[in-house]
């Protein structure tokens, strides 16, 4: 069996449900250039595709919407966010047997957490989509402690992924896809970095989540996360000093899980090296990422891995993150869908 954690459907109507002109040059949010995206709102055209790539089950979820559309529009981000969550309701309705929902709501605003118990309860989702900022600001501050209270208490399975148009685009990322290939990963990085480094995850010890793209950036800068924390930060104003109580890497295998969207090999390795194969999970980001699957289920493949492990990367350990109940399941039913 395979699931997929991060696949993404564009279902058409939010935007016009909302009032929003996308076209309307009077827009607020600043849009990169990009290319098109067309197996994106194809349904059926991503349902033939996982198919033959051998993918049985998909996590659906909104990455840009909630976010960009809150941006646009004089509604409250609440009401925003609800018509993304019933969009995505109404993308697994479309073929239950396979899909699963993930809900999104904003973190530093705390009437979105009714919203994200109607995503868990009413709409049956398997976890909350959570982008790594939201209109410039990120998930460590003050404003986000009730929501991590909350997701800590419920045990709500978490889902990082970076913004549409990324912190720091301005200027130098309008050229050669830099918004998506640079921008996406720096903001996922910055993201857990002050997540980490806040002690964000001493004061939620229980806090798990997941993070797309195997972390983004991450991976690359531990060590000067690492030596930053070593030196100290005698000196510095109170609001500049690091204030995680442990080694940053001690926190990796401890609150951290990631996807093996990547295409490349090496960094794939990497992170099993250093969450361990009980934390990778797979990912394609299929959709808006029209690349075929199949090319991320041979990536696993290459790796090595034991029978074990590999079924690890592949189903269990997104069985056990999102609870969803694939072990539990009559044998004939787990492996057909």
């Amino acid at each position: 069996m395979i699931v997929d954690i991060h696949t993404h459907f564009n279902e058409p109507g939010v935007a016009e449900k909302l009032g929003i002109n996308f076209r309307d040059p009077r827009g607020t949010y600043r849009t990169l250039p990009s290319s098109p995206m067309a197996e994106f709102g194809q349904f059926d055209k991503q349902i033939e595709v996982n198919e033959k790539a051998g993918v049985d089950k998909r996590l659906m979820s909104s990455p840009f919407g909630a976010e960009m559309m809150s941006a646009m529009t004089d509604k409250p981000s609440v009401e925003v966010v609800k018509a993304v969550n019933d969009a995505t309701a109404k993308t697994v309705a479309r073929k239950p047997d396979r899909l699963w929902g993930i809900g999104t709501v904003n973190p530093l605003e705390r009437n979105h957490i009714a919203e994200a118990e109607r995503c868990l309860d009413e709409l049956g989702f398997k976890g909350l989509l959570l982008t790594t900022s939201w209109h410039g600001r990120f998930l460590d501050g003050e404003d986000a402690y009730p929501f991590w209270e909350w997701a800590q208490d419920r045990r709500t399975p978490i889902f990082l992924h970076p913004v549409r148009t990324p912190i720091g685009n301005k200027n130098q990322m309008d050229q050669y896809k830099l918004d998506e290939l640079i921008g996406r990963p720096f903001d996922t990085s910055m993201c857990l970095a002050r997540m980490i480094l806040s002690g964000l995850f001493d004061r939620f010890p229980r806090l798990q989540v997941s993070v797309a793209h195997m972390g983004g950036g991450l991976l690359p800068v531990m060590g000067r996360l690492n030596f930053g924390w070593s030196l100290g930060c005698e000196g510095m104003p109170e609001r500049a000093k690091i204030k995680c109580k442990n080694e940053p890497q001690s926190y990796l295998r401890k609150h951290f899980h990631v996807d093996t969207m990547g295409l490349w090999g090496p960094h794939v390795r990497e992170a099993l090296e250093v969450f361990g194969p009980d934390r990778v999970m797979f990912g394609t980001d299929y959709g808006p990422v029209p690349i075929d699957p199949k090319e991320h289920v041979d990536i696993v493949k290459a790796m090595g891995l034991s029978k074990e492990d590999e079924e690890k990367v592949f189903w269990k350990n997104a069985d056990a993150f999102f609870n969803l109940g694939l072990a539990k399941a009559p044998a004939k039913a787990a492996a057909h869908v």
